[in-house]
């Protein structure tokens, strides 16, 4: 394991032993991060607030989370990512200089949405992912149509709009057809069964 992955893996155990023990007060502080130490993590400081925040540190870097699920990470050399974990919502959102990430149930489309894409009308979304950086984006949503007919329909749509069909795959209740253009890849996805038809449509950035 590299020093990258084993500084995560580090951060994620104290987290998981500080959520379940965050009430058990200094004598729990002490022993999880003697835990922590004999896994590897050097020295460790870990504070527990009472209110469901906590922050570790170690020769690492460090963590912290707010009682709202804010958090802020730092590594060795200085670099920042910060975010919110919303246990509600389930919603989750992480920002660094590099770039965003979120995810998170919804119904709307995401503000990010290209312009020159058409929207697709008829899909009832339940969960939308937005990847982005200075140069790259790729925005992805979930959720129900009424029937395969869909993939067709936003097909054309697609190709109205300039793109064109790279590639389509059936097999098995299944659909994949990749769409085109000078800027953007589009990615329709569909899954049906007896029970339900989900499609999936993945858009991103050609770099």
């Amino acid at each position: 394991m590299g020093r990258n992955s084993k500084r995560v893996v580090i951060m994620l155990s104290a987290a998981g032993f500080a959520i379940a023990s965050s009430s058990c007060g200094n004598a729990s502080e002490t022993g999880i991060e003697k835990l922590i130490e004999s896994q590897g993590g050097g020295d460790v400081d870990l504070d527990l607030d009472g209110d469901g925040g906590f922050s570790v540190q170690t020769e690492e870097g460090g963590m912290s989370i707010d009682e709202d699920g804010n958090f802020v990470i730092t590594d060795a050399d200085g670099s920042v990512v910060t975010g919110n974990a919303d246990a509600d919502t389930g919603e989750f959102v992480v920002e660094s200089e590099d770039g965003s990430f979120s995810s998170g149930s919804t119904s709307e489309l995401p503000e990010e949405w290209p312009a020159d894409i058409p929207e697709p009308d008829g899909l009832a979304i339940s969960s939308a992912t937005v990847i982005g950086s200075a140069t790259e984006q790729a925005i992805t949503v979930t959720g129900s149509v009424d029937s395969v007919n869909f993939v067709d329909s936003y097909g054309s749509a697609l190709e109205s709009a300039g793109l064109e069909e790279e590639s389509t795959f059936t097999s098995d209740g299944t659909v994949n057809n990749v769409y085109r253009n000078d800027q953007w890849t589009v990615g329709v996805l569909y899954y049906g069964d007896a029970n339900s038809d989900q499609l999936t449509v993945s858009i991103y950035s050609n770099s």
